[in-house]
């Protein structure tokens, strides 16, 4: 691992679980930046694919740290612990950063009662990964003034306005100052931090696509059932954390929970589960009692014969 004598500016954490094929350009994508004092910290989550062997020579700016594998947000903590820069940054190892994206906002981070987060772009790997581009036009961006700022940063995560991890840029004292990533969530970790910071931060967003995402064959199943409990962990969160603060963003959150719920008892059903099915389909009624879709599912499920 390569070191130098003084701390770095920024410090960007990528963690990476068995991408030996696309961590490379990633960590291009950071050194190619051209800002001095920028160490990039890549944090392998157990890979099995020899992704070790890509950080065998040491190389000026890029640490390389194992561990056991503990999830995503395990291994953005440890990229936390293990840096040294005063500013703080992550990258999924499947994305890449277009050039100038860490100048853009040096300026912006002026203290630690700011995050700023950038615009995304999509690109896909493969040709028959191509109809997947389709999927981000239905995204909702977050709501700024001229300056730049979010209006009601609580809201706009609560409503799922698209903030990415990976166009965050803030000081360590502003990411201390929230907390860590809940290596207990597997999908999500990143929303229920936004949340979080919503209630301490002013978030700054400027919307050029600077975070280039990759769609591939290999993501996470949203779909699954450890998945959707994840997020209806999170959007519970919202809920409550927003109660006595932002009656606006409650109702939101308490939109996409019931939503939520309402996919995990599709998912129950499925596996002849129908108990707990009427039991997550309940709670997506009482959070949304005039939805009258929901109630004639609710209905329907519990006239199921055992």
């Amino acid at each position: 691992m390569s070191t130098t004598r003084s701390a770095p500016l920024i410090s960007v954490i990528i963690p990476t679980f068995n991408r030996r094929r696309f961590v490379p350009d990633a960590v291009e994508s950071v050194l190619q930046q051209g800002v001095e004092s920028t160490e990039v910290v890549v944090v392998d989550d157990g890979s099995s694919d020899d992704t070790r062997e890509l950080f065998r020579n040491p190389r000026p700016g890029v640490r390389y740290v194992y561990q056991d594998n503990g999830g995503v947000s395990a291994a953005r903590n440890r990229g936390v612990a293990e840096s040294r820069g005063r500013l703080i940054s992550f990258l999924d190892s499947d994305d890449v950063w277009a050039p100038g994206k860490l100048r853009a906002q040096l300026g912006l981070v002026t203290s630690n009662t700011v995050v700023s987060f950038q615009g995304v772009a999509w690109f896909a790997e493969r040709a028959e990964d191509e109809p997947m581009l389709s999927q981000p036009q239905t995204l909702k961006w977050p709501r700024t003034g001229t300056d730049g700022f979010v209006h009601a940063p609580m809201q706009d995560v609560a409503e799922g306005r698209y903030f990415h991890l990976g166009t965050l840029l803030c000081t360590r004292e502003a990411f201390m100052d929230v907390g860590w990533f809940d290596p207990g969530l597997c999908l999500g970790e990143d929303e229920d931090w936004f949340s979080r910071a919503s209630l301490k931060k002013r978030f700054h967003y400027t919307p050029e696509p600077f975070l280039r995402r990759r769609f591939h064959g290999d993501q996470t199943n949203l779909d699954s059932e450890r998945s959707i409990n994840s997020l209806v962990t999170v959007f519970s969160r919202m809920v409550a954390r927003t109660a006595d603060l932002d009656p606006k963003a409650q109702r939101a959150a308490s939109r996409r929970l019931a939503a939520k719920l309402s996919q995990l008892s599709n998912c129950l059903m499925i596996q002849n589960r129908r108990k707990e099915a009427v039991e997550a389909m309940s709670r997506a009624y009482m959070l949304t009692p005039f939805n009258l879709a929901r109630l004639a599912k609710m209905t329907m499920i519990m006239a199921k014969p055992f």
